[in-house]
């Protein structure tokens, strides 16, 4: 869900965005850097909301050892893959 290159992304764009001498390249970075950090509220949001449904509907069905869950375990999970597989 959450792309490590995307957050690493939205953190050389700031950098950037501060360190631009060019007013024109200042304001593309900051563009961008909006930009991200919705794409990644977005992709937050989506993991908030149809995350916990598919966990609960579909995974528990194929794993029947798997346990309710809720928003912010699907959220860390997220989070635990986007730290451990490299892009």
């Amino acid at each position: 869900m959450f792309a490590s290159s995307n957050v690493t992304g939205v953190v050389e764009n700031a950098v950037n965005a501060n360190n631009v001498g060019d007013v024109d390249q200042a304001k593309k970075s900051r563009v961008v850097l909006t930009a991200l950090l919705v794409s990644v509220l977005v992709m937050i949001l989506l993991n908030i909301i149809v995350g916990p449904f598919l966990w609960n509907n579909v995974f528990s069905v194929l794993v029947p050892g798997l346990k309710k869950a809720r928003w912010f375990d699907t959220l860390a999970l997220a989070v635990l893959f986007a730290l451990i597989i490299p892009h």
